[in-house]
């Protein structure tokens, strides 16, 4: 009962629906009429009004169509597959051996990821060009800053490899020495010859137990006793002190790089490990001319 109410109530609304669609329709249709637009041609019709002129115009126009459609779609698949080769690791690493500037250090990381960043700091060592190293050193810190603020397996792993300290079994005075020594100099461990041409020296100040061992550096390395141990300054020079262990986990080291007798600079650096390797979270830099 009552839904039969419901629907006769609607039914006049239904109704009125009905008559103004009606009347819509009846308006187009007479629009359509008074425009002579009532009785469209048929293709027969179209067919034979065509002339030369038209003709060439439906092939030329047909003609851009299928162009456009190819070029679209052909320079769309070339763009892809350029972006495509472009975001592979060895492509980008390619190009930032050729130009390290190429991407931002935040870029390489996030792009290259942990292994194949190692690839290009051993690579950027490697170059001496006065061009590269201006551009390189900037890149190279903040590199080995962006992978030393990680704490995953990847990056550490990584940095151990490229401070060459990887080996668990040599003691831990000596891994931080060399660590300290590669995050100043770069793998190749060398300071440039003086002026009158003497070579850089390496001077390790040494507590009585540490064990020796070799760092790799390219030139004279000498151990001494002791700080009060003086020797002449022959050419440019580096002396690192004695490891300092804050804990198990921590321990810092300051070396002295002096190129000239009478410009250098002191340079503290911390070290934390993690999975039983050394890293560098922290330098303090002390310029003194």
């Amino acid at each position: 009962m009552y839904m039969g109410f419901k629907v006769g109530a609607a039914l006049p609304f239904v109704c009125l629906g009905l008559f103004c669609m009606s009347e819509n329709a009846n308006w187009f249709e007479e629009l359509l009429r008074r425009l002579g637009l009532d009785a469209l041609p048929t293709y027969q019709q179209i067919l034979e009004s065509m002339d030369p002129l038209s003709w060439t115009l439906v092939l030329l126009l047909t003609g851009a169509i299928i162009l456009g459609v190819f070029f679209t779609l052909n320079t769309r698949y070339r763009f892809h597959a350029f972006q495509e080769a472009e975001a592979t690791p060895e492509i980008l690493l390619a190009r930032l051996k050729q130009d390290p500037t190429y991407l931002t250090p935040p870029s390489i990381v996030n792009r290259l990821g942990a292994d194949t960043t190692l690839l290009l700091l051993e690579h950027g060592d490697q170059i001496t060009a006065p061009q590269w190293r201006s551009m390189w050193n900037r890149v190279r810190e903040e590199l080995l800053g962006l992978l030393s603020s990680q704490h995953a397996f990847g990056p550490i792993y990584a940095l151990a490899h490229y401070y060459q300290s990887t080996d668990t079994q040599e003691p831990d005075s000596m891994r931080i020495r060399r660590t300290a020594l590669i995050h100043k100099l770069g793998q190749r461990r060398q300071l440039e010859p003086g002026a009158d041409g003497m070579v850089a020296q390496l001077r390790l100040v040494r507590h009585p137990a540490e064990q020796l061992g070799e760092l790799g550096f390219d030139g004279p390395t000498i151990w001494l006793e002791n700080n009060d141990e003086t020797m002449p300054i022959q050419g440019p020079i580096i002396q690192m002190d004695t490891v300092r262990f804050d804990s198990v986990d921590r321990a810092s080291v300051s070396l002295l790089i002096q190129r000239t007798p009478t410009v250098g600079g002191n340079f503290s650096i911390e070290m934390e490990k993690r999975n039983d390797m050394w890293v560098v979270v922290g330098e303090q830099v002390n310029w003194a001319t």
